[in-house]
């Protein structure tokens, strides 16, 4: 508790900025003096499911200070838990959402919902923008697990805050939507377990899973009787009114059994696995890259009129890695947990040649990226010590060999070690 005895002993901003490691000069020309226009970097990216979301990205020293804030809030949680653990709460403190929290990730947040006869998804409309400065400020005023002082949770506020609400792209955003929006998922488990369901929330994804034969009108019913559209029930739509959140309801789907269903962008059905249609069109991306040195991504563009146009656009080795390591992760997971499931050796050596199989494409890519795709040429050494004494040498007689190491400061070599 002494990280969380400190924050609740700090008195204004002189005490805040020991805690986080800055000077109070420095802290208070960041929040005070500083122009707002030089804070943050505001853009669009893209959006899966067309559009663009609205980035406001924190800048060097706004940034620094952000993220020291974030781990000292997160200081805070895990002791926070370690009381719970040995007062043997049931529930740890918290530890509800899967965003943005340590061990917990998609996957986490899926593996609950498999193989369910039903499975309800709802969004939260503007989850970052709901939470506006008041919010903020109140909470760490009047949590029973913070109660600071006003002039204490005002700096907090306004470190997090930029324009009157949590930004996105903010490295304390995640963890302070977590604390507040924990409430709610305290009534949403509850409203779950008395209608015999299971939730979880993935930052502004809310999902519902159940076998029962009939689901539960409280939480989601249907148009009509002949409809496939459902609507969120009424327990639901009030508790989330109540928490200060509001329903997307554009974003509202019930899947079943017999068709595809996903949480978190993960098929949930029989196991947990990634999109057959991803699967295919990274596979294609990758054979492209191999066939012709390049690949492309759908994209959006801005035409003469100011309006997005689909377009394509090339991709870079990098995110192509990122979409090959994401399908690795999932299927080495899913194949871990086959493998515990499945007593016989037979079975598991099934599964560890699928899974084996599975990754010949990313091999491949890594083998195209490390050793073919090169900016420089790549000298692979004998020993672990040998690229040291290389480097070493190089430096020493960079003027006798211009063409082997840069003319600068460091001296570094024109060729990569391995």
């Amino acid at each position: 508790m002494l990280t969380l005895r400190r924050l609740q002993n700090a008195d204004g901003i002189n005490d805040v900025a020991k805690l986080l490691g800055f000077k109070p000069r420095a802290l208070s020309h960041i929040l005070y003096v500083q122009p707002v226009s030089s804070k943050y970097h505001s853009f669009t990216i893209p959006k899966r499911s067309g559009g663009t979301r609205g980035i406001s990205a924190p800048r060097k020293g706004l940034k620094l200070l952000q993220r020291r804030l974030a781990d000292l809030l997160q200081t805070c949680i895990v002791e926070l838990n370690q009381i719970r653990e040995e007062s043997d709460e049931p529930i740890l403190r918290y530890q509800l959402s899967h965003g943005f929290t340590k061990d917990r990730s998609i996957l986490t947040n899926a593996r609950p919902h498999r193989n369910k006869r039903y499975v309800f998804n709802i969004d939260l409309e503007d989850f970052f923008g709901s939470i506006h400065f008041g919010r903020v400020q109140g909470f760490f005023l009047k949590d029973k697990s913070f109660l600071l002082k006003p002039k204490t949770a005002l700096v907090l506020a306004q470190i997090a805050c930029f324009e009157q609400k949590l930004p996105q792209g903010s490295p304390c955003s995640p963890i302070i939507s977590n604390l507040i929006a924990h409430i709610l998922d305290i009534h949403l488990v509850r409203l779950a377990s008395r209608w015999g369901c299971i939730y979880t929330r993935y930052a502004d994804d809310l999902s519902f899973s159940t076998n029962k034969f009939e689901f539960p009108a409280r939480i989601a019913t249907r148009s009509c009787s002949v409809s496939h559209e459902w609507t969120t029930g009424s327990d639901l739509v009030r508790i989330i009114r109540h928490s200060g959140f509001k329903v997307n309801q554009k974003k509202t789907r019930m899947q079943y059994h017999n068709s595809r269903q996903e949480v978190t962008g993960l098929v949930v059905n029989s196991r947990i696995n990634v999109p057959s249609d991803y699967r295919r069109k990274v596979r294609a991306m990758a054979h492209s890259l191999f066939r012709t040195g390049k690949y492309y991504l759908p994209s959006f563009a801005r035409d003469e009129d100011g309006i997005e146009q689909p377009v394509m656009i090339q991709g870079s080795l990098a995110q192509l890695h990122g979409m090959l390591g994401y399908i690795h992760f999932i299927d080495k997971s899913d194949t871990e947990n086959q493998v515990q499931q499945n007593s016989s050796k037979d079975d598991q050596k099934m599964i560890r040649a699928l899974q084996d199989r599975r990754e010949t494409i990313y091999r491949r890519f890594l083998f195209y990226k490390e050793f073919y795709a090169l900016a420089k040429p790549l000298l692979l050494c004998e020993g672990w010590t040998d690229y040291i004494y290389i480097q070493t040498a190089l430096k020493a007689l960079r003027g006798d060999y211009p063409n082997l190491v840069a003319v600068d400061d460091q001296g570094r070599p024109r060729f990569t070690f391995r």
